[in-house]
């Protein structure tokens, strides 16, 4: 149950992947490691092997897997990076406890179907039933700035990041509300915030550049600029 061998694991696991089945992969996974010797994967030489357990990690890990997933977004190779962030992701939105998870996923839904101030509603239960539930402020935020309740939006993304400090995401929408606000030097902090937590976010890089321009061109402004000439 201490460390794993790379090729080991990846014996064991490709063929699991390969069915397609994630919750038999998962129970397999579990049945010989611990997720923290999974997490010693993601440092592996072999470019696969931290690929595959970043995979593994977003179906068996918790939240104590968060910290290992967020420094392999800094990985050199895209795909280990893009597999951390989808479990990331993965383990984030399934951490909240079983009695809140219902309202979550009814916000969730409701997001979807754009009905947001009912989402809201399912967000703030889950965090009542909750108040650890990184993920249900999350998606709150991310409801309020549909809404255009742009400080609403930064204090739930401030209350992820209070408890998730890697959530690029949070970060980045805190950005998205500064932007709308027109204080563009407190959006510049979070994105640069957000990209120095995972670097390969484009979108995000070049509005770094154009806030950063703007700002150069402070005195020929003419006021607020819409957020989607930033490209995100």
């Amino acid at each position: 149950m201490g460390s794993i061998d790379g090729q080991s694991f990846l014996a064991t696991v490709r063929p699991l992947l390969a069915t397609g089945d994630a919750q038999t992969l998962a129970h397999a996974v579990e049945a010989n490691w611990k997720p923290a010797a999974v997490c010693g994967l993601l440092c592996d030489p072999d470019i696969d092997v931290r690929r595959v357990a970043a995979v593994v990690l977003g179906l068996m890990g918790d939240r104590a897997a968060v910290p290992c997933l967020a420094r392999a977004l800094h990985d050199v190779d895209a795909v280990v990076n893009e597999m951390a962030e989808f479990g990331l992701m993965s383990i984030l939105f399934r951490s909240g406890d079983p009695e809140a998870v219902p309202s979550f996923r009814e916000g969730v839904a409701l997001l979807n179907d754009e009905c947001y101030a009912a989402a809201i509603e399912r967000f703030e239960l889950s965090t009542q039933i909750d108040p650890d539930f990184a993920e249900a402020y999350n998606q709150c935020s991310l409801a309020q700035y549909l809404l255009g309740h742009w400080q609403d939006a930064i204090d739930d993304a401030r209350r992820t990041t209070r408890r998730v400090p890697q959530h690029f995401g949070a970060v980045a929408g805190m950005g998205h509300a500064y932007v709308q606000m027109c204080d563009f030097d407190q959006a510049l902090k979070c994105y640069k915030q957000a990209l120095s937590i995972n670097p390969r976010m484009p979108a995000i890089a070049r509005v770094i550049e154009t806030i950063d321009e703007r700002l150069r061109r402070r005195n020929d402004s003419s006021g607020m600029f819409e957020f989607q000439t930033l490209g995100v």
